[in-house]
């Protein structure tokens, strides 16, 4: 882990830009807040996709916690910075320990693709 290698400022972006980015999207939906505080209106939710940009290793321990129980089956969790954040590909190879999915590695993102 290296605390450098993220700092706050590094990669601003705001709520309502995003929004805004987004809004050709159908069935986009965005919660402002701190994961997992933010998930309480989709706890009982299953997903086919998702996409996690999170960048520290609790984050993502915390992320596929949630939503790996919710998959469907063949959903797709995909992770950025599996190659280039050490906390990340730990998060997710101690995870994935006993797990049957394997990871998919995908340049410096990740694949899982869920089995059952």
């Amino acid at each position: 882990y290296n605390p450098q290698q993220f700092r706050a400022g590094q990669s601003p972006a705001s709520f309502e830009k995003v929004k805004d980015y987004l809004k050709g999207y159908s069935n986009v939906h965005l919660y402002k807040g701190i994961f997992p505080a933010t998930a309480k209106t989709i706890k009982n939710k299953k997903f086919s996709f998702v996409s996690l940009d999170v960048d520290i290793y609790q984050s993502t321990l915390d992320a596929l916690n949630f939503f790996y129980p919710k998959m469907k089956e063949g959903g797709i969790i995909i992770s950025h910075d599996y190659a280039n954040s050490p906390g990340v590909k730990k998060a997710i190879d101690k995870f994935l320990k006993d797990k049957p999915e394997p990871v998919i590695e995908v340049g410096y993102q990740c694949m899982i693709i869920k089995v059952k």
